[in-house]
């Protein structure tokens, strides 16, 4: 930027110097013609010669400076790239890297806080050749879509905004619970007598698409999903998970009941 401000100062300097020397050159000879007709005016001939003389060298000083000046020069700006500069660059693999930075935020809700119930529905999402359903869980997706988990009929069943069933999943065993990973995705914890695990469940184009599945030792009951991490209840323990499944730590146990925690 420096060298493109240096070269566009030159030009306007160069500029003005012509359009000074050109205003001076009009100015003598209008200062020259003006001295002629006083003389003429006052009878003064013998400055005559002389005035006229000085006019001609004059006229002679202008015609060479146009004459030298005549020629229109076309003149632009080119950029030039510096060789080495080039091969460096073609060197690199990119110029930089884009990091994405989050920061995790704990939004902690008021456990004494009121709800008051509006109303209340009921809807049949019992399929052909169920006798009836339990309804454990229930997940709801954008477009007015609702994912609730049958345990009796072990599937999750995605209903539209009318409540209708479109499609169906079949679990392992039985749903015990069911929360959100990302805006199209669940977790469901599934267990019974042989069954610990966890079945990820995806909504797409109106679909259920199986996803990834983690097994556990111990039961699977309740499950949550706060800050990338899931929590697990065992019915006496509460796990907390990564989203691979590595154990992180156990936050809480009493074993002195078969079931002693909130499952």
């Amino acid at each position: 930027m420096k060298e493109l401000d240096d070269k566009l100062a030159s030009l306007k300097a160069s500029v003005k110097t012509d359009a000074d020397n050109c205003s001076k050159l009009k100015n003598e000879l209008k200062q020259l013609n003006d001295a002629i007709h006083d003389i003429v005016d006052k009878g003064k001939a013998e400055l005559t010669f002389i005035a006229s003389k000085k006019c001609m060298e004059k006229i002679e000083q202008s015609e060479t400076y146009l004459m030298q000046n005549s020629f229109q020069v076309e003149s632009s700006l080119t950029f030039q790239a510096d060789r080495d500069f080039q091969q460096y660059l073609s060197k690199l693999s990119g110029l930089g890297k884009i990091v994405l930075s989050t920061k995790k935020t704990l939004v902690l809700v008021d456990p004494d806080q009121a709800l008051t119930v509006q109303g209340k529905s009921e809807y049949n999402v019992s399929l052909q050749r169920e006798k009836n359903c339990y309804i454990i869980a229930i997940c709801d997706f954008s477009e007015d879509q609702i994912l609730v988990a049958d345990c009796l009929n072990e599937r999750v069943k995605l209903l539209n905004h009318q409540y209708q069933v479109v499609c169906h999943y079949d679990l392992n065993g039985y749903p015990r619970d069911m929360c959100k990973i990302t805006p199209s995705e669940v977790a469901v914890t599934v267990d019974d007598t042989m069954t610990h695990e966890v079945q990820f469940v995806s909504v797409n184009g109106g679909q259920l698409v199986k996803g990834r599945m983690l097994q556990f030792q111990h039961r699977c009951f309740g499950i949550a999903h706060i800050m990338q991490d899931l929590y697990l209840t065992s019915g006496t323990a509460l796990y907390k998970y990564s989203m691979k499944g590595a154990l992180l730590t156990k936050l809480y146990e009493d074993t002195s009941d078969r079931l002693t925690g909130n499952i």
